[in-house]
């Protein structure tokens, strides 16, 4: 079960992820990886989908909710199926989101907490953790261009 300290601290560190740009999946640490792959997981219908539709699911998601992830859907469809986020069937012609119960055990906490934050609403959560980073940012500029423009007086 998630407490709501576990879930406030794993989308504090999601958020940490979203916002940045070029993330590489090798390039990070494993509790990071798997944060970010049960995003993209969390992100994808429930239903059964073929080659294409998956495909296209993945396409969606790194143009918008997981636009952080500096990947294509081919590779990003290897992970979650190496890791255990999405099965496929023997021929690779049929995919499907595992899942709660049936995620690995390291990974099912991630996707309870996932699940019960984003019901598949990923990409309106990431706009809006971006929109609040691009405040953050400007707010800091402007904090900067007003010491700057004291100092020079």
């Amino acid at each position: 079960m998630n407490t709501p300290d576990t879930s406030s601290a794993l989308l504090a560190a999601l958020r940490a992820l979203v916002v940045k740009e070029g993330v590489m999946l090798g390039g990070l640490n494993e509790p990071q990886r798997a944060m970010a792959l049960g995003f993209v997981w969390a992100g994808l219908p429930r239903s059964t989908l073929s080659e294409r539709g998956v495909n296209e699911a993945l396409r969606a998601q790194l143009a918008d909710a997981a636009r952080f992830i500096d990947t294509d859907h081919v590779e990003l469809r290897r992970w979650l199926c190496d890791t255990g986020w999405l099965a496929r069937d023997g021929y690779g012609r049929e995919y499907q989101r595992v899942a709660v119960p049936a995620l690995p055990q390291a990974l099912a906490k991630i996707g309870a907490a996932l699940e019960a934050a984003f019901d598949g609403g990923t990409a309106a959560w990431a706009a809006q953790q971006r929109h609040v980073r691009a405040l953050e940012r400007e707010a800091r500029r402007r904090a900067f261009e007003a010491r700057d423009s004291g100092a020079q007086a």
